[in-house]
């Protein structure tokens, strides 16, 4: 490609870097400060934030940073098997374990729905370990991944492993639908209408996730299987093209939260009104007194 088009690409994964890090810094800060919010059922959603927030820090390296080494508008200074691990590994590193942890969600949202008295008494502690499971399982797989190099071995274990939590988000998600359109509805309506708005909420986000997922990863299946060729720069234009689509499913997370959740909505509405009316006394009280 041209340095324009390079130039072209580095601008929107710079955009869609700071927003991702943005938008997700507000979730955090919103579902921490909101008590209503920051309850046992939401820890994973504010642990997904958090992985999402770190996709956007890692778009900013990949999609800003190393396209301007690749078109030498600067210099980089990695070689060998860092530079190989960073090209090619490094970018679906946090997208993973956001998959990962959307399926803890979907198991977590299906064992609510069955098991909802065993649900409410879960102790806060069984939450710290699933976050710490994503965390850990997530290192052991990059530490593994960056000592020995990607063969077809790895590729194949991979597709298995992306299909295998597929199948799970699907048939938890599946088997949510059919137990509340076919179920006995609880009669305390209260927690319960709260649980299955969430759930509701969950499932939109996941699926809107894998939209943007899947086609990156298809593509990778095909390109790195040698089953797909493209034509240069077409390939190259396809190629962050979809980067920034599944860069996007970090995007879109918060933007539905706050479609969905009115509570959501009005915290982080207070949070900024907070700080135009704080920036607004700054102002005045800065102001001479003559002026005033």
């Amino acid at each position: 490609m041209t340095p324009p088009e390079w130039i072209t690409w580095m601008t929107v994964g710079l955009a869609e870097s700071v927003a991702i890090v943005t938008l997700n810094l507000c979730t955090i800060i919103v579902f921490t400060r909101n008590r209503n919010l920051r309850k046992r059922s939401t820890y994973l959603v504010i642990n997904l934030a958090v992985i999402d927030m770190l996709v956007g820090g890692v778009a900013v390296f990949f999609l800003f940073y190393w396209l301007g080494v690749i078109c030498n508008v600067w210099r980089g200074h990695l070689n060998g098997h860092l530079k190989d691990y960073i090209e090619t590994r490094l970018p679906a590193v946090f997208p993973g374990m956001s998959l990962i942890n959307i399926t803890i969600i979907a198991l977590e949202r299906a064992y609510a729905t069955f098991r909802p008295f065993k649900h409410r008494v879960l102790k806060k502690r069984v939450y710290g370990l699933l976050i710490v499971f994503i965390w850990v399982s997530t290192a052991l797989s990059t530490s593994i991944n960056f000592k020995y190099p990607e063969g077809v071995v790895d590729l194949y274990l991979k597709i298995a492993f992306n299909s295998f939590v597929l199948l799970i988000i699907c048939v938890s998600y599946s088997s949510i639908v059919i137990k509340v359109r076919c179920g006995a509805q609880p009669r305390h309506h209260g927690a319960a209408s709260r649980e299955r708005k969430l759930t509701v909420t969950l499932l939109i986000v996941t699926v809107a996730s894998l939209l943007l997922y899947l086609p990156a990863g298809t593509f990778a299946f095909l390109l790195y299987s040698g089953k797909f060729k493209m034509p240069f720069p077409v390939g190259d234009h396809l190629y962050f093209a979809l980067y920034v689509l599944l860069y996007a499913n970090s995007l879109v997370n918060p933007i539905l939260y706050a479609i969905r959740m009115l509570e959501y909505r009005s915290t982080l509405a207070a949070l900024f009104c907070k700080r135009t009316v704080r920036n607004r006394e700054r102002r005045v009280a800065d102001l001479p007194l003559n002026d005033l």
